[in-house]
C-alpha cells in the first residue's frame, strides 16, 4: 500500500508541474484542438505509465489504453483521449499497488 500512496503523491506533485507544461505540449502536437482537460489527462496518463515502467510494474493493458488516447489526440478527440487515458491512469496504479502485495510461491 505504501507504493500506491507514494504513486499518488508524486502524481499530485507531478500533475500541477505536467499540467503546465503537458498542456502546451499538447497543444503544440495537435494543432490547439485539445481541450485543457484532455491534454491534462494525457501528460497525467503519460507520467503515471513511465512511473510503473520505471518500477517493471506496467500492464500490458495500461501502454494499451495510453496507445489509444495518444492515437485519439492524434485526431484531436478530446472525449477519447479523456476516456483512454483515465483507463490507462487506473491499469498502471493497480500495476504499481500490485508490487506492495506477497509474491506466491509454488510448493
Amino acid at each position: 500500500m505504501n507504493v500506491f500512496r507514494g504513486a499518488v503523491r508524486m502524481l499530485a506533485a507531478g500533475s500541477l508541474l505536467l499540467g503546465v507544461t503537458g498542456a502546451h505540449a499538447a497543444e503544440n502536437a495537435a494543432g490547439a484542438a485539445l481541450t485543457a482537460d484532455a491534454a491534462q489527462a494525457l501528460s497525467n496518463a503519460v507520467f503515471v505509465v513511465d512511473m510503473a515502467k520505471s518500477k517493471r510494474a506496467l500492464w500490458t493493458t495500461a501502454a494499451g489504453a495510453l496507445a489509444q488516447a495518444q492515437e485519439a489526440a492524434k485526431k484531436q478527440d478530446s472525449a477519447a483521449v479523456i476516456k483512454h487515458a483515465a483507463v490507462a491512469s487506473e491499469q498502471a496504479f493497480l500495476g504499481m499497488a500490485q508490487l506492495g502485495y506477497p509474491l506466491t510461491v509454488d510448493h
